[in-house]
Formats: structure tokens, C-alpha cells, sequence
């Protein structure tokens, strides 16, 4: 009998199984450069993506155009690695060998020491602040009007007056203004000396004339600067300015930091190497990448990126620098330098043509390929670096490399303007990241970055920042409105009622989370489109909030929770909380180690011991029950408000409970308290103006009907009274009224009478003198 049951269960299969079939799910796209469209993403290795993004070059403060770029960036990277799960090694540069720094570092010397030795204004300082004026003045308004230097109480008094002139000058010659109002602070601060040089404050005196003074020490005693450590320390303390701000702001440190000056021994065999595969060449110990020779050749293209601004001599001259446009020996207006000829009073480092320094363009392709390689996945800046720069970084690792393409996907950032204006220091627009901190929190202001598109341009007004604090206060509300439901949850009973809490209004939200989970996904999906992405999270807190009014008491907590959890995984995602580097290793096994719990609790069971006193005080002293709701209402306005505890009283009588932090729940208490004062004052207000026309109606029922026609205006027209009343019968010509006067007279009359009889009754109560 055992052997056909052995065989039987053996012959017993499992029934076929089939393969699920997905819905359909969007892929990653990026807006790329490369191709001005949104492209799918492809990294080169797997879930491994190289990145390599443009850092600053420092040497002034980090402003909020800064602050546009490097938080949208640190979206994008958060997104792609913590959302989309990719491992990103994320490589930023510091540029601190570049013109900007070398003259800024040198005028910043040089003034320093002729401000110093300036002890007094003496007739030789006035001279030599007379002399840099008129040397910047002509050649910084020589395009502008020639003649302003020799006359420029009349040219300036034109732009003062002028505001249609001013504009029209500083649209066409976007410096003007700048150049405008440092020269006019010199020239005032130089008449004011002439009038009394004793009594003029020497220091004051220089600071006026910093500008103008700094570009001509700059122009006769640059050579004679030769520590390289005035160049190392300004790039120095802006490096450690700039990420200070970073850190402020929230954004995540790169993975691999390089600097331009730990990387010249790199940079100058790069070269030798571009020069060897015949596309650059060296001229009077500088070096310059032949863009003829490159373009159209082994399948090389120039200009990859912004083919149309190829030949823009301006562009091209810009971007060499202020120091570089002097050096001699192009072939072309388009070649452009790799590395330069050092004069006396610029750093310099050993090459096989001299003594010079890297142009700027070839420096982040030596670091971005020492650390990445010859071909990344994304190198990401600012659109105003797309050329020459980027596109010239193209050019020279491709001919380095020998390949047709460095990198995959360019990413750029969108301009930032203010108020609708390019921001600049001469509009007086010019923000920085610490003012900006001063008004705004770096929440508020990644808030407002992930409002608008990364790769666009956005307008940083008012009234966006106020959206952006909106949409933070949206998401606050709800966080506090849920951790009070799901901690109010936690010491509920834990008995089942019987019956299920996951009805039709609980489906309906878990399909409605799921949605928008899945709008969310796709606006992501879609070339990272936070603003979407943001919308369709702040419909969701406005779909749950609909569900926790429906659901009232039935509330399911769970639901809220899921919901509550989700929103704030997104959150962090992108950035919201703060976090610019994750702990390493892992929490301690206990929670809170360190963290007495006696420690945390002691504050809040202070003011509930202190409540019991009180309240045993008050029922020995057989106190009424108002003074005990007062104590009630005490503990909850006053000692929890000061721990950071909101009692929300409801309907059943019943309270929930809210942790809001204690500064937040003071403003809060300040607006209500404000908000009653001027509705008790506007209360009083109305009553004063009740009493007053209540007083000027009795103050005309002074008079007796009897009298009212026989006194005052108008009293001469008539010419006699009945004789009960004292309502007119004749006019003053004796001829009767006519009956529909009489009747307009009597309806007078009658109004009177009962205004009198009120002041009588007024008087009678004493109310009334």
C-alpha cells in the first residue's frame, strides 16, 4: 500500500508560475547640454556615476547667484543619489591660481601698506588720490563721454539729474554705474581734504579712495610684489568663506576637493601632452590650444556645447582674464591660453616654457580627468560658464584624451536675477549669502530653489520668498498636526474593538498617497522637475488633511502615518533637513545614549507638580471654579508654551497634544495677544464713536419742539406758529405754507419731540449735565 502513495506524491508538481507583468515606469532623463533636450540617462558604469562639477574661483564673497547654483546642484545630487539610488562620486575644484585673485590679492597688498604709511592727509596723498582719480576716470568713461574726467562737476551733475540718461548708460555699459559712484566718493572725499587736510581723517580719506587708488599702486608697484603667500591667503580665506556658506546653506562637501595650485606639476604635463598631439602650440613662454587645428579634425568639433557664439571675440577676450588679454603671440583671436607667462608681481611655477601658471580654462580638465578619467557621466555649472569655458574644456581634454566625447551629460544652472535686474554691486542689488541668511533661513531659501526649475532662469523677489515661506509653513503645520495624532495614538489602549479601522475613506487615501507617489516619481523622472515634484507633495498634505476632517474620531492613524513618512522622506531627500553629511556607523543599541531621561522629563513634571500644588491650594481655600480653569488655562498658555508643548482643545473635550518648537509657539502667543489688543482697542473705538453720536443726539434734543422752528438758522423765514406745537403756519411774507411743507415741517417736529423727551429721561437718570 505505501508504494503507489510514494508515487503519487511524487508526481505531485507545484502549477506553473507566471512572470508579473509591470506597468510601464518612466526612466530618467536629464536636461543635457549636449543636446539642448531632455535625455535618458545612461551612466557608463552601471549604478556608478562619475561627476565632476565646477567650483568658485575665490576671491570675494559667495552671493545668492552663488547660492542658485550650488544648492540646485546639491538637489540634483541628492535626488540622484539618495532618490534614484545611484553611487555618485561627486569631484568640485577650487580655483585659487586665476587673474581675478592675482589682482585682487596684489591691490588689496598694495593699499594696505600705502594706507598704513598714510598717517595723515598730506599734500602729497591729496596729489596721489588726484592722480588715480583721473587715471581711472579716463579709462573707465573714455567710452563714454571723453571729456568727463576734465569736467566732472557738469558730467556728473548730468547723471544725477538725468535718471532716463543713467539707465540708458548702464544698460549699454553694465560697470558704468559701479565705475560712476566709486569715482564720485573719491572726488567728494578729495574736495573735502583740500578744504581742511588737518582736520580730514586719514584712514577715511583712504577707504574713499580705495578704488581708484588701488588700480594705480596697482599699475606702478605690481612687480614689486613677489611673496607668494598674498595670493595664497586671500584665496585662502574665501575658500574657508565659501564653504562656510556652503555649510549654512546645507550643501553636501564634494567627495574629492582639488585645488588648481596642488595640481600644476598635473596641468603642465597635460599640456606637453595637447602640444605632442599637434593642438597647441607655445608663443614668448606662454602656450595656446590651436582651435583651428582641433576643429573638424579626427571627428574633434569646437564649440560643442554653444556653436553659435564660436568667433565672439568679447566672450573669448573675457574669459582669458584681465592679466592674460596682454600676453602676446596668438594665432588666432579663438586660441586661448593653457598656460601663461608670468610677469613680476604674478606667481609663477617652473615649466619647460618658463616660468608662468595655467590659464583657466585647462584646470579643471587636469583635475576633473586626474580623479574621473577620460570619459564622466556629469559635469555640471553655471549657464554663464557654458563658453567659452566649458566648451573650451571640451576642446582641450578631447585633444588630450583623443577622444570625440569628455563627458556624457553637461547640466547648467539657470541665471539668477533680483527684483527682475541682473544682480551687480552698482544696482545696489548685490546679495550676499550671509544677508540673505539674515532675512531668510537656508530652509526657506532651498524651498524657493526647489520652487523653480533648476536649468532656468529664476527672479528672486519678495513675493517668491513669501510663496517659499507659505509652502514651508504648509508642511510645518502638518508635521505638527501629525506627531501629535500618531504620539496622542501611542498611549491609547491597545484592545481590539472588534471591528477593523480601514474602511472607504481609508482606501481611498492609500490610493490617493499612492498617486501621488507616483506624479512624484514622474516629475522626477522628468529632468529632476522639483517645482512638479513639490506641487504634487503639497496636494497630498492637502488630500490628507480632507481625510483627517472626514475621519474625525474614526481617525486611522497608521494612514496618517504612512503619508506623514513619505512627505518627509522626500523632504530630506531634497535637502530640507539640514543634514550636509551622514553619521557614520550606527546609532547606539539603547537610543539616546548619554541622554538621562530624568534630565528630559525633569522640566515638564516641574510644571505639572507645580499645577498640583496650586490646584490643592486652591480647593483648601475653597476657591471658585473660574480661578481653577484660569490655572488650566495658565499651564497651557505659560509653562507648556515654554517647553515647547501645544494643547490643542477640541470639541469632546479632550486635548491634543503638539510638540512646536518654544520660540515659534511665543510668536504665535505675541500675534494672538496683538491681534486681541487691536481688536479690544478697534472694540473701544467703536464705542467711543457710539457714545459720541449718542451724546450729539441728546445735545440736539436739548431744544423743545415748541422752539426748534422760533431759534437758531432758518428761523427768519417764517412768519407765524401754531400756537400748541410752535410748527410755522406762514412764511416771513406772511402767505400760508403750502401742505406738503407743512407736512415735511410736522415730521421735523415729531423727530424732535422724541429727542427731547430721550434728553429729558437722560437728564432725570443724572447721565447728563
Amino acid at each position: 500500500m505505501s508504494a503507489p502513495a510514494t508515487t503519487a506524491a511524487a508526481s505531485r508538481k507545484q502549477p506553473p508560475w507566471r512572470v508579473p507583468v509591470a506597468k510601464p515606469q518612466p526612466k530618467l532623463k536629464l536636461y543635457n547640454s549636449m543636446t539642448r533636450t531632455k535625455t535618458e540617462f545612461i551612466p557608463l558604469d552601471g549604478n556608478q556615476v562619475t561627476w565632476y562639477a565646477c567650483g568658485p574661483t575665490v576671491y570675494d564673497s559667495t552671493h545668492i547667484g552663488h547660492a542658485r547654483n550650488y544648492v540646485s546642484l546639491d538637489i540634483l545630487h541628492r535626488v540622484i543619489e539618495d532618490y534614484f539610488g545611484y553611487n555618485v562620486l561627486f569631484v568640485e575644484n577650487i580655483t585659487d591660481i586665476d587673474d581675478k585673485i592675482i589682482k585682487r590679492a596684489r591691490q588689496n597688498y598694495l593699499f594696505n601698506n600705502f594706507k598704513a604709511a598714510t598717517t595723515s592727509v598730506t599734500p602729497e596723498a591729496i596729489a596721489k588720490a588726484e592722480a588715480a582719480w583721473k587715471l581711472y576716470a579716463e579709462s573707465e568713461l573714455k567710452a563714454i563721454d571723453a571729456s568727463a574726467a576734465d569736467q566732472w562737476a557738469v558730467f556728473s551733475d548730468k547723471i544725477k539729474t538725468d535718471a532716463a540718461l543713467k539707465a540708458s548708460l548702464s544698460t549699454a555699459h553694465p560697470k558704468f554705474a559701479m565705475h560712476f559712484s566709486a569715482l564720485q566718493e573719491a572726488f567728494d572725499a578729495i574736495e573735502q581734504s583740500k578744504k581742511s587736510p588737518a582736520t580730514t581723517d586719514a584712514a577715511a580719506f583712504c577707504d574713499a579712495n580705495k578704488t581708484t587708488l588701488s588700480n594705480l599702486l596697482d599699475k606702478e608697484l605690481s612687480h614689486t610684489v613677489s611673496d607668494p603667500k598674498v595670493f595664497r591667503d586671500l584665496a585662502a580665506y574665501w575658500e574657508g568663506e565659501f564653504f562656510k556658506d556652503m555649510d549654512r546653506l546645507g550643501v553636501r562637501r564634494p567627495d574629492v576637493l582639488t585645488r588648481v595650485s596642488e595640481y600644476v606639476p598635473e596641468i603642465v604635463a597635460f599640456v606637453e601632452k595637447i602640444i605632442s598631439n599637434g593642438y597647441a602650440y607655445e608663443a614668448e613662454g606662454s602656450v595656446y590650444f590651436d582651435t583651428a587645428a582641433f576643429d573638424g579634425k579626427d571627428g574633434h568639433h569646437y564649440a560643442k556645447l554653444a556653436p553659435w557664439s564660436k568667433g565672439d571675440a568679447s566672450l573669448m577676450e573675457e574669459s582669458e582674464g584681465s592679466l592674460g588679454i596682454k600676453l602676446a603671440g596668438k594665432k588666432s583671436s579663438m586660441d586661448f591660453a593653457l598656460w601663461k607667462a608670468s610677469k613680476p608681481g604674478e606667481p609663477a611655477w617652473d615649466s619647460p616654457w618658463g616660468p608662468g601658471r595655467p590659464g583657466w580654462h585647462i584646470e579643471c580638465s587636469v583635475m576633473a580627468s586626474e580623479v574621473l578619467g577620460s570619459n564622466m557621466d556629469i559635469h555640471s555649472g553655471g549657464i554663464d560658464l557654458a563658453f567659452p569655458h566649458h566648451d573650451n574644456e571640451l576642446a582641450q581634454s578631447e585633444a588630450y584624451h583623443q577622444c570625440d566625447q569628455w563627458v556624457n551629460y553637461f547640466t547648467h544652472c539657470g541665471h539668477l536675477h533680483v527684483e527682475g535686474q541682473k544682480m551687480s554691486k552698482s544696482l545696489k542689488n548685490f546679495i550676499s549669502v550671509q544677508q540673505a541668511l539674515e532675512k531668510y533661513t537656508a530652509r526657506q531659501l532651498r524651498y524657493f530653489f526647489l520652487l523653480h526649475q533648476w536649468d532656468t532662469g529664476v527672479d528672486f523677489r519678495e513675493t517668491s520668498m513669501g510663496e517659499a515661506i507659505g509652502v514651508e509653513s504648509t508642511f510645518n503645520n502638518f508635521f505638527v498636526n501629525a506627531k501629535a495624532m500618531i504620539a496622542e495614538a501611542k498611549h491609547t489602549a491597545l484592545d481590539s474593538t472588534g471591528t477593523h479601522n480601514f474602511r472607504r475613506l481609508e482606501l481611498d487615501m492609500i490610493a490617493a498617497l499612492k498617486e501621488r507617489q507616483n506624479a512624484v516619481h514622474a516629475a522626477l523622472c522628468d529632468s529632476i522637475n522639483t517645482p512638479n515634484a513639490m506641487s504634487e507633495l503639497l496636494a497630498l498634505v492637502s488630500r490628507t488633511n480632507v481625510y483627517i476632517r472626514d475621519a474625525g474620531r474614526n481617525l486611522n492613524v497608521e494612514v496618517v502615518n504612512k503619508v506623514a513618512q513619505y512627505i518627509s522622506k522626500m523632504l530630506r531627500t531634497f535637502g530640507l533637513d539640514g543634514v550636509v553629511a551622514e553619521p557614520i556607523g550606527l546609532a547606539s543599541a539603547e537610543g539616546g545614549a548619554g541622554v538621562s531621561v530624568e534630565d528630559i522629563a525633569l522640566p515638564y513634571l516641574q510644571a505639572l507638580s507645580t499645577f498640583r500644588d496650586t490646584i490643592r491650594a486652591y480647593a483648601r481655600e475653597g476657591r471658585p471654579v473660574k480661578d481653577m480653569l484660569a490655572l488650566s488655562d495658565k499651564l497651557r498658555d505659560e509653562d507648556l508654551e515654554r517647553l515647547g508643548v501645544s494643547l490643542d482643545d477640541r470639541e469632546d473635550g479632550t486635548a491634543l497634544v503638539k510638540f512646536i518648537p518654544a520660540e515659534e509657539l511665543a510668536a504665535q502667543r505675541q500675534l494672538k495677544l496683538q491681534q486681541a489688543a487691536e481688536k479690544a482697542a478697534k472694540k473701544e473705538e467703536l464705542a467711543r464713536a457710539k457714545e459720541q453720536a449718542r451724546l450729539a443726539k441728546l445735545e440736539k434734543g436739548k431744544v423743545p419742539p415748541m422752539e426748534m422752528f422760533k431759534q437758531g438758522p432758518g428761523a427768519e423765514e417764517y412768519g407765524s406758529f401754531e400756537a400748541e406745537t410752535g410748527i410755522p403756519l406762514t412764511d416771513k411774507e406772511g402767505q400760508e405754507l403750502p401742505k406738503s411743507r407743512r407736512k415735511k415741517l410736522t415730521k421735523e417736529w415729531e423727530a424732535q419731540k422724541k429727542l427731547h423727551e430721550d434728553y429729558l429721561a437722560e437728564k432725570a437718570k443724572g447721565t447728563i449735565a
